[in-house]
C-alpha cells in the first residue's frame, strides 16, 4: 500500500499545490476556531477554579455566606470542630481603579481578598507552592504596622507596572461608592506561580473596613484532616450559622461550570460548524482527486490491486489532510485563543461572575481534542470518496478522465431523503432538553444543515436546466457555464453544499441577534421607565457587586423635583446545585408602575397588596426555565435567620440574566438576610424638572461618596453596548466560516477548470475567445454563489427558528420574538455572489491561458 499511496496521493498532491493549500487551510481555520474556543472556554474556568484557593491550594474545604457574610465568631466555632488543622478567616470583596463618571466601561477592577496576614500559613505540614503570607513577611521592604495599620496592600507586579506602583506608593480606588486609598506594603514578583494578578491582600481588619463588614465574613478556608474529610464537613456544617454552608472547593468551581455551560456550548456548537464547513472541502477535494486519478486507478485496478488498497490509500489521504490541517489549526489556535480569551472573558465578567485570565492555559486535553477531532472528520469526509474509487471497474476508470456517470433523475433520490431528515428534525424539536443541555435541538440544527445537503444535487440541475435555457439565446458563455454545472453534478453540490453552510451559519445567527436585540430593546423601554438611575462609580458586570449605603437613598428622595425612588439589591446565592440571582425590591413600586411583563393571568394589584413583607416571591422566566419551577411552587432558601420557604407568586419575563432571578420583596429581604445595601437607584422627576440640574444636585448630595447618574437614554445605550460586547465573539466565527467556504470555491472551481482542460482547448478550438472562457467559469462561479445563498438563506431560517425557539428556549429560558431582517438576506446573497465571483478571478485566469494545441493533442 505504501507504494500505491505515494504514487496515488503524494505525488498527486505535490502537482496540485494550490488546491492542497486552500484545502490545509480550510481544515486549520476549522481546527483552530474549535480549539480556540474550547480554550477559551476552559481559561475562563480555570481561572475561576484558581481564585478559590488563591490564598493556600491545599484547602479541603470552605465555609461561604451569601450577601453581606456571616457572623465573625463563627470562625471560633469552626477552629475548635475535631479534625479543623487551620481555618483562615477572609473578606472576598472588589474595588476598581481609573473608572471615569459617565463611562460605565473604564477602570479595572481588581480582587480585593482580606486574609490574616501576620499569620503565616501551614505550608510545611501541607506542602505546596509559597503563599502570599510567607513571601510577604520574609521580604525586607514589609512593615507589619504598614500593613495593619495604615491600609497596606499587596500587589501583583501586573498592577505595580500598570500604576507605576512600588512599595510605599498610594493605590487610588474606589470601594462602592467611597474612594478608598491603599498603601503599597509589597510587590508580589512575577515568578510568584498560581497568584492571580487580579487580586489584591489586605489584612482582614482593612477588608472590613473597606466593604463595611465589621464583625462579619464572607468566607472562611479550611485545611482538614483528609482522611476524616466527610465527617469534619459534617461537625463544621453543624456549627456555622444560618445562612453559610460548607462545601469543598471543587464545588464552587463546577457550579460556576454548569452556570456557564449553556453560554459555552453554544460557543462550542458555533465553532464546529466551521469544522464541518472545512469537512465539505475535504470531501470535495478528495472526490475531484478520484475523478482526476482515474486513469491511474483502472490501471491499478487492472494490475491486480485489490480495491481494500484503493480503499485505504484514499482514506489515508483524507487523513493526510486532517493531520496536516489539524496541526497548523493547533498553530493558529494557540494565537487566536488570545482574543477568544479576552473576548469570552469579558462575556463571562459582564453577565456571569467574576473571572481574571492573565495568559491562556492550554490545557491538553483541549489540544488533543481538537487534534483528533480534526483528523476524524476529515478521514470521514474521505470516506464516500474512497468507496467510490475502490468500487468502480477497470474498464470505466480507464475510459475517461473526467467521467461522471449520469442518471435520469439526477438527485430526487437524495432529496427525497433529505425530506425523511427534516421530518425526523421537526420531530426532535419536541423532546426536552437532557441535564439542561438542548441536545435534541442541536441534533435538529445538524440533520436540518444534512437534509439541505442532499437536496443540492437536485436544485443544481433544476437550475442547471433553467439557467441553459435561459441564457441560451444571449449569453453562450452562460449557456456553457449552465451546461458544466449540471454536468458535474457531484462536485458543485459539494462546493454548493459547504457554502450553503456557511451562509446558514450567518444568516441563523443574524435573525437570532437580530430577534434577541429587538426583545431585548422593547424589554428594556418596558422595563427603565425612571428618569435617572444612581449607582456606584465603576465598571458594571457581575465581576464587582457595587454598592452603597440607603442613606444616599434617603438624601436623593429628600431632594426638590424626587417624585419617588426605586432601590435594587442583588446578591448571589446557591440553589439546586447552580448559583442564581437573589433581588431585593420595592414590590409595592415596581407593580404600581407596571416594570415587568408577567407570564399568564396575573392580576397586579393583588400583588401589590400581598407580596410586600410576605415570603412570596416572583422568578424570571429563565430561573422558572432552569429549575423548573412554576406559578404556585416553593423555593426553600437558606438565609442568615434560618431556612425558608418562599412561595412563586407569578413569572416574569427578564433578559437580565440567564441563570435566573428570584425578586424578593425589600422589607423581607433585609429582615431575613440583615443587609440594608444598595446597588442601584431609579429616580422618578416631578412631572417639569429639568434633568439637567435635577443629575447636578443627586451627584452632590451623595459626596464624599462618588456615585454615577445616568438618564434613561444613557442606560439603555448601556444595554445595547453590553449586547454587543457578548456577541463580538460570535461575529468573528461566523466570518471565519464564510472565508472557509469561499476557499472551497476556489478549490472547486480551480479543479474543475483542471479537470476540462481538454474541453476548454475543444471550445477554443472550435472559436470560443479567452474572454468567453473567463466568462464561462466566472458564470459557473456566480451559479454557485446564488445557489448556495438562496439554500443558505433558506436552511439559515430554518436553524434560526430552532436557536429562537428551541435551542436558547431550552438553554435560557429566552422568550425571543422573531424579527426577519429582509434587508440583511439580500444583502448576504449579493455579499455570497460576489464572494464567489472574486474566488472565480483566479480559476477564470488558468481556464483563459490553457494553450489550446497542447490541450487538444490527445484528442
Amino acid at each position: 500500500m505504501t507504494a500505491v499511496f505515494r504514487g496515488l496521493v503524494l505525488g498527486h498532491v505535490r502537482s496540485n499545490g494550490l488546491r492542497t493549500l486552500v484545502t490545509l487551510v480550510a481544515v486549520a481555520l476549522g481546527v483552530a476556531i474549535s480549539v480556540a474556543i474550547d480554550l477559551a472556554n476552559a481559561t475562563a474556568v480555570a481561572s475561576f477554579a484558581s481564585s478559590v484557593n488563591v490564598v493556600a491550594n491545599h484547602v479541603n474545604l470552605q465555609v461561604l455566606g451569601v450577601g453581606r457574610g456571616f457572623d465573625e465568631r463563627a470562625l471560633v466555632a469552626v477552629q475548635a470542630v475535631d479534625g479543623v488543622q487551620y481555618a483562615s478567616p477572609t473578606i472576598e470583596d472588589s474595588i476598581v481603579v481609573g473608572a471615569r463618571p459617565g463611562d460605565p466601561f473604564s477602570g479595572e477592577i481588581l480582587r480585593v481578598l482580606g486574609v490574616d496576614l501576620l499569620r503565616p500559613l501551614p505550608q510545611a505540614e501541607a506542602g505546596g507552592g509559597p503563599a502570599p503570607a510567607e513571601f510577604s513577611l520574609g521580604s525586607s521592604d514589609l512593615d507589619p504596622y504598614t500593613l495593619v495599620a495604615e491600609r497596606g496592600a499587596i500587589v501583583s507586579s501586573r498592577v505595580g507596572a500598570r500604576y507605576h506602583l512600588r512599595a510605599g506608593s498610594t493605590l487610588a480606588a474606589f470601594a462602592g461608592d467611597r474612594p478608598v486609598r491603599l498603601q503599597v506594603a509589597s510587590v508580589l514578583p512575577a515568578a510568584l506561580s498560581g497568584i492571580d494578578s487580579s487580586v489584591v491582600f489586605v489584612d482582614i481588619v482593612t477588608a472590613q473596613e473597606l466593604f463595611g463588614k465589621i464583625g462579619f465574613l464572607d468566607r472562611i478556608d479550611i485545611i482538614a484532616d483528609p482522611a476524616r474529610l466527610a465527617a469534619v464537613k459534617t461537625a463544621v456544617a453543624a456549627v456555622i450559622p444560618h445562612g453559610a454552608r460548607v462545601i469543598e472547593p471543587a464545588l464552587r468551581t463546577r457550579e460556576i461550570e454548569r452556570m456557564l455551560r449553556s453560554f459555552q456550548f453554544n460557543l462550542a456548537a458555533l465553532s464546529y460548524i466551521a469544522m464541518l464547513v472545512g469537512m465539505y472541502l475535504i470531501y470535495n477535494t478528495v472526490a475531484i482527486g478520484v475523478v482526476q486519478r482515474r486513469s491511474e486507478i483502472g490501471t491499478l485496478r487492472a494490475l491486480g490491486t485489490p480495491r481494500a488498497v484503493i480503499f485505504r490509500t484514499f482514506l489515508a489521504e483524507g487523513a493526510l489532510f486532517g493531520v496536516a490541517g489539524s496541526l497548523l489549526g493547533l498553530a493558529f489556535g494557540a494565537l487566536l485563543a488570545q482574543y477568544s480569551v479576552e473576548a469570552v472573558s469579558r462575556t463571562v465578567d459582564t453577565l456571569y461572575v467574576g473571572s481574571h485570565a492573565d495568559r491562556v492555559i492550554f490545557a491538553p486535553f483541549v489540544l488533543a481534542k481538537g487534534f483528533v477531532v480534526g483528523v476524524a472528520l476529515a478521514t470521514f469526509a474521505a470516506l464516500f470518496p474512497a468507496l467510490e474509487a475502490a468500487s468502480t471497474p477497470p474498464a470505466i476508470t480507464m475510459r475517461s478522465r473526467g467521467f461522471e456517470r449520469r442518471r435520469d433523475r439526477p438527485g430526487v433520490g437524495l432529496a427525497l431523503g433529505g425530506l425523511g431528515l427534516f421530518a425526523v428534525a421537526y420531530a426532535l424539536t419536541f423532546a426536552p432538553a437532557f441535564d439542561g443541555i438542548p441536545v435534541a435541538g442541536y441534533a435538529s440544527a445538524l440533520l436540518v444543515i444534512l437534509g439541505a445537503t442532499l437536496a443540492i444535487p437536485l436544485a443544481i440541475a433544476v437550475v442547471a436546466s433553467r439557467a441553459h435555457a435561459w441564457t441560451a439565446n444571449f449569453s453562450p458563455a452562460g449557456s456553457l457555464a449552465a451546461s458544466n454545472l449540471g454536468s458535474s453534478l457531484r462536485r458543485n453540490s459539494v462546493a454548493v453544499a459547504s457554502l450553503m453552510v456557511a451562509i446558514a451559519m450567518m444568516v441563523s445567527i443574524a435573525i437570532l441577534i437580530g430577534s434577541f436585540r429587538t426583545t431585548v430593546v422593547a424589554w428594556a423601554d418596558e422595563t427603565l421607565k425612571a428618569d435617572l438611575f444612581v449607582r456606584p462609580l465603576g465598571l458594571q458586570d457581575a465581576s464587582f457587586d457595587a454598592r452603597f449605603s440607603p442613606r444616599i437613598a434617603a438624601k436623593i428622595a429628600a431632594l426638590p423635583g424626587v417624585l419617588a425612588i426605586d432601590t435594587f439589591r442583588a446578591i448571589s446565592i446557591p440553589f439546586g446545585g447552580q448559583l442564581t440571582t437573589l433581588g431585593a425590591v420595592d414590590f409595592r413600586t415596581i407593580v404600581a408602575r407596571d416594570k415587568l411583563r408577567f407570564l399568564g393571568p396575573v392580576d397586579p394589584a393583588a400583588l401589590a397588596a400581598s407580596l410586600p413583607g410576605s415570603l412570596g416571591v416572583l422568578i424570571s422566566e429563565p430561573f422558572a426555565t432552569r429549575f423548573a419551577k412554576r406559578a404556585g411552587d416553593t423555593l426553600a432558601i437558606d438565609t442568615p435567620s434560618g431556612l425558608e420557604h418562599f412561595r412563586v407568586a407569578a413569572i416574569y419575563n427578564d433578559y437580565s440574566s440567564d441563570s435566573g432571578v428570584v425578586l424578593l420583596d425589600v422589607r423581607t429581604f433585609r429582615r431575613l438576610f440583615h443587609d440594608d445595601s444598595i446597588n442601584s437607584i431609579a429616580i422618578y422627576a416631578t412631572p417639569g424638572t429639568d434633568l439637567a440640574p435635577l443629575r447636578t444636585r443627586v451627584v452632590r448630595s451623595a459626596l464624599p461618596e462618588r456615585i454615577d447618574v445616568a438618564t434613561t437614554r444613557e442606560l439603555r445605550a448601556l444595554v445595547i453596548s453590553i449586547f454587543n460586547r457578548t456577541f463580538a465573539i460570535t461575529y468573528a466565527l461566523y466570518v471565519i466560516s464564510i472565508t472557509i467556504a469561499v476557499l472551497g470555491v476556489v478549490s472547486a472551481l480551480f479543479a474543475l477548470v483542471l479537470e476540462r482542460r481538454g474541453e476548454i482547448g475543444l471550445l477554443r478550438y472550435l472559436g470560443l475567445t479567452a474572454g468567453e472562457v473567463r466568462r464561462m467559469v466566472l458564470y459557473e462561479a456566480a451559479y454557485i454563489g446564488a445557489l448556495g445563498g438562496v439554500t443558505g438563506i433558506g436552511v439559515g431560517i430554518l436553524i434560526a427558528l430552532l436557536l429562537i425557539f428551541v435551542i436558547n428556549r431550552q438553554a435560557f429560558g429566552w422568550l425571543i420574538e422573531l424579527h426577519m431582517p429582509y434587508a440583511f438576506f439580500g444583502e448576504a446573497l449579493a455579499l455570497v455572489i460576489a464572494a464567489a465571483l472574486l474566488a472565480g478571478i483566479y480559476p477564470a485566469s488558468v481556464a483563459a491561458r490553457i494553450r489550446t494545441a497542447d490541450a487538444v493533442r490527445a484528442e
